[in-house]
Parts: C-alpha cells; sequence; structure tokens
C-alpha cells in the first residue's frame, strides 16, 4: 500500500498546473492516438510520418530547454565560477539579497550569492541570454526535425513509386506499363503543372517555457503545411492542444476548487502533499495549526523583506514547513534548511497561510463535531472527505484532458478524413504521384 507521502506526492505533480508531468500525460496521449488515426485512415507513410513529427517533437518539447540550459551551466556559467542555481530574482530587491546571505545553510551557499552580488549586471544578461539561447536552440532543433521529417517521407514514398515503376517495367512492355491501372489514375489527374517583468514569468515557469517554443511549433507547422489536408489537420490538432494543455487544466481544477467550497464547505486548493500528509492531523490535534497562524498572522502585513526574515528565523512554524513541503520554500539537499538560493514567492507563502487558516475555521464550523462526538474522529472524517475531493478533482481534470487529447481530437481529426462521404487518401503520397508522373510525361515527350 503507498504511504501518505507517496499519495501526496502522485496527486501533487499530477496537479501542478507548473509541472512538466501533467503536460506529457496529455501530450503522450495525443500523440498515441492522432498517430493510431493517421495508421488507421492513411496508410504507412502518413503513419510513420506523424510518428516522427508527435514524438520527435516531443522530445525536443519537453527535454530541449533544460538540456541546453544544462549545457550552458556546466560551460558558461561555471567558466566564470556564478552558480547557475542562484535565483536572479533575489537580486530585484536588496533587502532579501541580504538577508538571503545571511541566512545561507552553508558556507558554498554564501559563498554563491556573495558571488552572484558582486557581479549582478553580468549574472542577469547571463541568465536572460542563457534563456533566450536555449529556447533558440529548441526551435531549431524543431525545424531541423521538420526538414528532415519531410525529406525522409518524401524519399520513402518516391522510392517506393519508383520500385513499383521498375517493377512493372521488368515485366511488361513499355505500353503495358505506361497504362497500368495504378500509374493510370495518376497520369490522367495531372493535365495541370502541380503548382524582466512579464519576461520573468516565462523565463522561470518550465511551463512557460514550453509556451514559448509550442508558439513557434504552431507557427512553423501552420506557414510548412505541405498541403491543404496538412493545414487543416494542424489547425484541429494545435488549436486542441493549446486549449487542454494549457488552459483548460487550470479552469477545470479551478471549477471543481469551486464547487467543493461551494457544494460541502471543504477547502481542497492546498497542495496535495499537504492534505495527504500525517503532519497536517497532526498540526490540528495538537494546537500547532492554531499557534502557528497566528504567529505568521503577525507578520502578514508587514514588507516581503520582513516576511522573508520570519520564515528563515521561525523554520518550525506549521506554516513555513507546508510551504517547504509544497516546493514554495526549497530545501538544501537531504535537509529541512531553506536553500536561500532560491527566489521565494512571499505571495504564495501567504497564500499557504490562507488556506491553512480557511481549512482549519471549515473544521470547526463543520456538523461533523455533532455526528462524532469524539474530536479525532470527527478530524479524521474531515480530513478524510477533503482528501477525497481532492484526488477527485485531480483525477477528473487529467481524464477530461486526456480523453479529449487522446480520443475526441484524433477521432475529429479522422472523421475530418471523411468530409464531403469519401476518405480522402494521405494528400503528401498523392502529390508526390503526380509530381513523378509529371515528370514521367516530361521525358517522354523529349
Amino acid at each position: 500500500m503507498l504511504s501518505p507521502v507517496t499519495v501526496g506526492k502522485i496527486y501533487s505533480t499530477l496537479g501542478n498546473n507548473n509541472s512538466l508531468v501533467p503536460l506529457a500525460m496529455k501530450d503522450v496521449a495525443n500523440s498515441l492516438g492522432l498517430t493510431a488515426g493517421s495508421y488507421a485512415v492513411g496508410d504507412k507513410y502518413e503513419g510513420k510520418d506523424r510518428f516522427m513529427d508527435e514524438f520527435g517533437t516531443q522530445a525536443i518539447w519537453l527535454f530541449g530547454i533544460p538540456a541546453y540550459k544544462k549545457i550552458l551551466d556546466l560551460t558558461l556559467f561555471k567558466s566564470l565560477k556564478l552558480d547557475p542555481k542562484v535565483d536572479v530574482r533575489i537580486l530585484k530587491n536588496k533587502d532579501i539579497l541580504e538577508k538571503a546571505k545571511k541566512f545561507a545553510a552553508n558556507d558554498e551557499i554564501a559563498k554563491s550569492l556573495e558571488n552572484v552580488s558582486k557581479k549582478q549586471s553580468l549574472f542577469k544578461g547571463l541568465t536572460i541570454g542563457k534563456f533566450a539561447v536555449s529556447t533558440l536552440l529548441t526551435i531549431a532543433s524543431y525545424w531541423g526535425l521538420t526538414k528532415y521529417r519531410h525529406k525522409a517521407t518524401e524519399a520513402a514514398i518516391k522510392k517506393d513509386i519508383l520500385l513499383k515503376q521498375q517493377e512493372e517495367k521488368t515485366q511488361n512492355s513499355a505500353k503495358s506499363a505506361m497504362t497500368s491501372p495504378a500509374f493510370s489514375a495518376v497520369h490522367k489527374q495531372n493535365a495541370k503543372k502541380p503548382s524582466f517583468t512579464g519576461l520573468q514569468d516565462f523565463m522561470f515557469s518550465p511551463v512557460k517555457n514550453l509556451m514559448i517554443v509550442d508558439g513557434a511549433i504552431t507557427t512553423e507547422r501552420l506557414t510548412q503545411a505541405r498541403n491543404k489536408q496538412d493545414f487543416m489537420g494542424y489547425v484541429i490538432k494545435e488549436g486542441a492542444f493549446w486549449g487542454f494543455v494549457y488552459f483548460a487544466g487550470q479552469r477545470i481544477q479551478e471549477h471543481f476548487e469551486d464547487k467543493s467550497e461551494r457544494k460541502y464547505n471543504r477547502s481542497i486548493d492546498l497542495d496535495s502533499r499537504v492534505i495527504e500528509s500525517e503532519e497536517l492531523k497532526k498540526a490540528f490535534k495538537d494546537g500547532t495549526l492554531k499557534n502557528s497562524l497566528k504567529e505568521f498572522d503577525s507578520v502578514m502585513d508587514k514588507s516581503d523583506a520582513e516576511i522573508y526574515e520570519f520564515i528563515n528565523n521561525n523554520k518550525d512554524n506549521f506554516v513555513v514547513q507546508m510551504a517547504k513541503k509544497s516546493d514554495i520554500l526549497k530545501t538544501v539537499k537531504d535537509s529541512d534548511a531553506i536553500d536561500t538560493r532560491y527566489y521565494v514567492s512571499i505571495g504564495q507563502v501567504k497564500g499557504v497561510n490562507r488556506k491553512l487558516a480557511k481549512l482549519e475555521e471549515q473544521f470547526e464550523h463543520s456538523k461533523l463535531h455533532q455526528k462524532f462526538p469524539n474530536e479525532e474522529k470527527a478530524l479524521n472524517e474531515f480530513l478524510k472527505q477533503v482528501k477525497k475531493l481532492k484526488r477527485i478533482s485531480v483525477l477528473k481534470n487529467i481524464g477530461a484532458c486526456v480523453g479529449a487529447l487522446g480520443i475526441a481530437v484524433p477521432a475529429l481529426m479522422v472523421a475530418s478524413r471523411y468530409a464531403g462521404g469519401k476518405k480522402q487518401d494521405f494528400q503528401v503520397k498523392k502529390d508526390i504521384e503526380k509530381q513523378l508522373a509529371f515528370e514521367a510525361d516530361q521525358k517522354q515527350s523529349k
């Protein structure tokens, strides 16, 4: 049986709109559905072309930017003795930068922060440059894949057509070869010649990193479509992909969170690792939650630098602990100490405080106290309900997006190939057949 820690991690990852895992799941479902549809409605050429397009693009999309960033970290940043783990956003607030150095967990972190603070302009420039270069290289990698795919598909189709023609010539006379059913059908169709503000959101969010790459991919796919069939397929595929990968998930989750509060008076917007944890139950029972909320409330209206200091001076505060569990506060590997090289979103830490306070208030006002005279049983039932609602919301969200991208969209694309009552063959193959037939005609006429 999975431990609460493991269960919490799974649901947290699946429900995290800034995680690449749910995006990858949606994309894999979409790629499998589209590839299967291409093999079903088309032929081996279309299926292989779709496979290269979907899974090749997926590899570049998911791993391109992280891989290029890592290369730059190990070469450029290392050669200049600058730690790429230091988040450049720390430099925005001079007071927080000084406190980050003050509360550094060890000498290595303190030295890294000191080096960066001495070379702020260089470090800012390198960070922006790393983002730009890694993004451009990823886009260039996709363009390279597209050119290779187009040429590989065309070469495979031409090779098979020419091989078939050669076999026909060997078996029959030149006349019979030119009037064979397969070639004749093509020949008759060829009477004519074939004719640091907003930027930082994208820099530091893995998902928004991908949005930039996807913008380039979508543009390239639509502008470089090989024919009308190719173009319309990408219109459907790209429109659905953007909708369900980047926008629908957040909206669906918000819908379930709102419904949970309105219908059941249960708040489920905390990270699953917090909701599933034994620490939450314990904090409710022994009063730690109430005391920690009061402590944190005392600094809620103070400056970001003062709240930052409170966080580092009160590492055992339950709000701080749950911010760590939610990865809002990064910790040093194999330690509970806060790694001050990473940027701390004070707003998100405040959000943890508000969400915990709301959950505590909901428990106090729940009718479970009447149903379960024993306080512990009432608490167990309350947290059980919260966990259940959270899990259902995550699973329904993922299920809806995966179902849409993996089943509905591929089915729509297959159906579009039967528009007009007759199945449309793979247009790329038809275009190449026409081209070869035209070239053969030109040779004969000379």
